[in-house]
This record gives C-alpha cells, structure tokens and sequence, in this order.
C-alpha cells in the first residue's frame, strides 16, 4: 500500500512485523519515477545497483538526510558567533582620485547556542526483484525504537520526492543483486586547463546559492581553482553544491563545501575513488579526511599551506 502523506512516526506502519524484523521503503520504479529524477539532473534510465543521495533542495527531510540540522537551545545565554561576507569600501588613490576594494571578513553576532546534528545521510538504490519488477528503496531498516527516527525521516523524504512510500519486505531472495555504484560526482570535462573548462559549470552552480553568499563562495572557489587543479569534480543530487577539486603533485583532493560558514575537508588522493563512494557521513567524518579548514578569515593562507604554495593576501 502507498502511503503519501507524512508521518510523524513510521511504527504505525509496521504492525505486521516482528520485533528487531529487516524491512525497506521504497516504491516500484516506473517511467513517471524515472522523469522526477531526470528533472534532478541525475542520468537516465536508472540501473540497478546505483545508490544516490537526494537533494536536500526537496523538503526539510531531504535537507536533514544530506545536511543534517541544528538544535537551537533557546534556554541558554546568547553566544558569539561570526558569519562570513564581502565587504566593500571605497580606496582613496593620491589627492582626487579613488577605487572600489573588496575583501571577505568575518562578521559577529549573537545567536543561540546550538547543537549540530550529523545527516542522516540515508541513499535511495535501484534494486530489482526477482520477477524483473525494478523498485527504488532505501534501508534496510530494523523494527525497533532505535532506528525510527531515522526510518521515519527516510519515509518523509521519499514522500517529498516521489510522493509516497511502501513499506517492504527485506528477503533478499526476493532481489536480484547487482553491484553498487553510488552516482554522488561528475566529473567536469578536462581539457588543457581543468578550472577554466570548469568555470561556467561553477559559476551556475554559484548563482543557486542565496545573493549574500554568493561573492564569498566565488572567491573560496577561484582560491582553490587558481591552484591549477588537475581534474574537478561536482556533487550531484545530496552532494549539489560540493566541488571536488584534484591535485596529483601534491597527492590531494580539496573538497569544498557549499555552505559559506561551514569548512573546507582535504581528502588524500590515493583514496579518492574510494571516498567518492562513500556517503556524505563518512566523507566528513574526521577518519576520512587529512585536514578541515574551517571558512573564517585565516582560510586563505590555510589553504596556501596546504597546497605548499607561497602565502597570498587574504
């Protein structure tokens, strides 16, 4: 039975199963399924074996499943904290003439102390029964308290996206296998200089961004991208808004990160293949990456020494 509306809790959905039971949620996958995705941006026909992650752009389930969220503890004292901008200002040159200046500062303001809490990051696969029936699912999950809340989200996220969800055995005699390939990256094409080709693709991906952060996210972008990066990747679906970019000489992805005051994550080159399959939990997790630049005023030159290159203005 579908269901399309949203839940608060998926338990009431599970009285036919047992106690610590496997179960998934998903729905059949047909041509309609297949133009939602198509409308994401991810490649058609969808094989079985491919895992993605859904764009948080969908609903605030999607956005907890590939971003996580924050607890804001309204009963505490207020806190600093500091959010990234451009400034502008006004250059006066000898005694008459003048020019435009810009830098990005950081900016103070009080908030409410909060708590993050970690994405569910929870993909949707392409799996197919034994009857050839194809079906898009996510899990498996366990009957018991433990995973309800994440099983819960996980149905809403579904019911953003496709506009329901079954829930469904987990026999795996009932499945084919099939190898598989999380589809979280594109790489972008090479040419004779990587960030040049890249450039058009970025700067769209810039323009979605909210207008105060755009000229931040550009600057950090054109900071890594000036470092002639030998190949440059960007996240799909869940991923939308990361930049993958590649260093061979200093063994070294830099993995930028949409969010204007989040952090930058450097990832070892040998790895690289296998950290593009991993899910967005594991990747920024602290066991997966070599060094985490935080986006505060000092990004500049910490990115400068990272990359072993000479110290630039921030």
């Amino acid at each position: 039975m579908k269901i399309s509306r949203k839940t608060r809790n998926i338990t009431k959905y599970l009285n036919h199963l047992k106690p610590l039971e496997l179960y998934m949620l998903g729905l059949p996958l047909d041509a309609g399924l297949e133009d939602i995705f198509k409308e994401m941006e991810f490649e058609v026909p969808l094989v079985p074996g491919l895992r993605l992650l859904l764009p948080a752009t969908k609903g605030p389930a999607c956005r907890r499943n590939a971003e996580g969220f924050d607890i804001v503890h309204r009963d505490q004292p207020m806190e600093v904290a500091h959010r990234q901008i451009e400034w502008h200002w006004t250059q006066f040159v000898g005694r008459y003439d003048s020019e435009e200046r810009s830098k990005i500062v950081d900016v103070p303001y009080r908030r409410y102390p909060r708590t993050h809490v970690a994405p569910y990051s929870v993909d949707v696969e392409i799996k197919v029964r034994d009857d050839g029936q194809p079906f898009i699912v996510a899990g498996p999950f366990v009957n018991d308290i433990s995973q309800v809340t994440t099983a819960t989200n996980t149905a809403n996220m579904l019911r953003e996206v496709l506009g329901g969800f079954e829930v469904l055995s987990k026999d795996l005699s009932n499945w084919v296998s099939a190898p598989v390939k999380r589809l979280h990256w594109q790489l972008l094409p090479p040419g004779n200089n990587p960030w040049e080709s890249a450039k058009p693709v970025l700067e769209k991906m810039v323009e979605r961004a909210p207008a105060g952060n755009q000229n931040v996210l550009r600057a950090r972008l054109s900071a890594v991208g000036e470092k002639r990066p030998d190949f440059v990747a960007i996240g799909v679906g869940g991923f939308g808004g990361y930049t993958v970019f590649g260093f061979v000489k200093q063994a070294l992805c830099v993995l930028e990160c949409p969010q204007v005051n989040n952090a930058t994550y450097v990832l070892p080159m040998e790895s690289w293949e296998i950290v593009s399959q991993m899910t967005k939990a594991q990747i920024l997790d602290s066991k997966s990456h070599k060094e985490r630049i935080m986006h505060t005023r000092t990004w500049f030159s910490a990115l400068n020494k990272v990359l072993d290159v000479d110290d630039m203005a921030a």
